[in-house]
């Protein structure tokens, strides 16, 4: 007679056995995706030469570990082991999360900020770095006077960051060697004073609330400003777009708060991938409401900056209150703005002349990409057409040709990567447009430039015909 004991552990056997390759490849249970960006490894192909070559079995492996069955909640037991056990994880491990003695969570952009800047990432001095920040200012100023011009209001939001407000819980450093010599943030706060840029200084403001806030401006476990400060963020910048252009926009309340956690709030423990939540972390929410204003107008809105956008068009009735809400995610990526694609695709003259608004919002260790671009491609359209651009191109790369110690350097850096002294050239080139747009294009040294290239006079004499706008 079978031993049930015996009988229950062999189908207890068989069942694990087969489970997991059943749920690899039919994923029948359905589980909470890990949270996080994971280069995804393509599944190996079967054949000899792979196979000789050990190809086969490396790249088994590496796509086993992404796709092997039940890997969500087997993952996320295992951190919650590590972590009860040793205080980490994967993303602690990384050094992606920091966490101080007392329980406050920092991504580490934003611990390397308060310790050392970010501008080591750019520049290998302060001069250079405030030679690059300060010709972005300028930028964003001739941009604004040549927008104002034709009715389109630009500013700048300067979104705090979390080091800022909360300097006194960021975590021991242990990582960051350099001393901080340069403050994006300060640098250009006094920069666009200086140029007459419009700018809100939101980091500002949060200091002044800060002792008085009856809610987290930023929460523990998260690394962008709270939702519900982000609810109050989005309130005064309808109005100062009100004040900015002399209108009346549609405004929203506020209602009372409650305990809430709504993404992105935990985003930064949500990166830690537990199996339970984390304790101790307590977050708000609120509702909001349109108020109804047949006076109101309904402008249209561009927004090129970072993450701490998403809080307010998911958080606030933004969407409803403008006309559109076109978000050029690190003028990159396009959302709300027509398909989906990217900036590199757009008529750019065509659809920032034809908004209301341009606002451009990013919090402190992104400010040393401020614009991420944005005005020197608006001003060298703006001012040149393709062929003029080409050309300017290339009279760059004649120039560096001409100069015998930077070719020198280009030739040796060509040899240590093993490739053409062309590509370094080209990739040179286009570096030093990047940094210097100045000096390679003239019409840039102009206060407010006054060359302007076909597709700008066309779209000028279609405002002055009124025509213009999208189709």
């Amino acid at each position: 007679m079978k031993s049930p004991v015996k009988v229950i552990l062999f189908s207890f056997t068989a069942v694990l056995l087969f489970l997991f390759p059943i749920q690899q490849t039919t994923g029948l249970f359905k589980f909470k995706k890990l949270y996080g960006v994971t280069e995804a490894k393509p599944k190996p192909q079967p054949t000899v030469q792979h196979w000789m070559t050990h190809r086969f079995q490396d790249g088994a492996e590496a796509y086993l570990q992404q796709h092997f069955g039940f890997r969500e909640p087997l993952t996320r037991l295992y951190n919650q082991y590590i972590w009860d056990c040793y205080g980490m994880t994967f993303a602690k491990e990384r050094n992606w999360v920091f966490v101080s003695d007392d329980g406050w969570y920092y991504e580490s952009g934003y611990v390397k900020e308060y310790y050392e800047g970010n501008s080591w990432k750019f520049a290998e001095d302060s001069l250079k770095m405030a030679g690059i920040l300060g010709r972005e200012a300028l930028m964003l100023s001739q941009t604004q006077q040549i927008l104002d011009a034709l009715g389109v209001h630009l500013f700048v939001l300067l979104e705090p960051g979390k080091e800022q407000i909360y300097p006194e819980h960021v975590p021991e450093n242990k990582h960051y060697h350099h001393d901080k010599v340069f403050s994006a943030h300060e640098f250009l706060h006094q920069r666009f004073e200086d140029f007459g840029v419009n700018y809100i200084d939101a980091g500002e403001w949060f200091l002044q609330m800060k002792d008085t806030a009856d809610f987290p401006l930023f929460p523990k476990t998260g690394t962008h400003w709270s939702n519900l400060a982000a609810m109050y963020v989005a309130d005064s910048l309808i109005r100062y777009m009100e004040a900015l252009a002399d209108i009346n926009i549609q405004n929203f309340t506020i209602g009372e708060k409650y305990v809430k956690t709504k993404e992105p709030d935990n985003d930064l423990e949500a990166w830690l991938n537990l199996a339970r939540p984390l304790k101790g972390t307590v977050n708000y929410y609120a509702k909001t409401h349109i108020v109804e204003d047949p006076s109101a107008v309904k402008p249209s809105l561009i927004t090129i900056g970072d993450s701490f956008y998403w809080n307010i068009l998911n958080h606030t009735p933004f969407k409803a209150i403008f006309d559109r809400v076109a978000y050029w995610y690190y003028f990159s990526s396009i959302y709300f703005d027509g398909p989906d694609g990217n900036v590199a695709d757009i008529d750019l003259l065509e659809r920032a002349t034809s908004a209301d608004f341009i606002m451009l919002a990013y919090s402190t260790p992104q400010q040393y990409e401020m614009s991420n671009g944005f005005s020197k491609r608006f001003l060298m359209e703006w001012c040149y057409d393709d062929e003029e651009i080409e050309q300017l191109k290339q009279k760059t790369r004649e120039r560096i040709r001409q100069n015998q110690a930077w070719m020198a350097a280009i030739a040796e850096k060509a040899e240590k990567l093993s490739v053409s002294v062309d590509s370094v050239l080209n990739v040179e080139t286009l570096h030093f447009i990047e940094q210097r747009p100045d000096v390679c294009f003239p019409a840039l040294n102009d206060s407010v430039p006054v060359k302007q290239s076909n597709r700008a006079k066309q779209i000028m004499n279609s405002i002055k015909s009124g025509n213009h706008g999208f189709q």
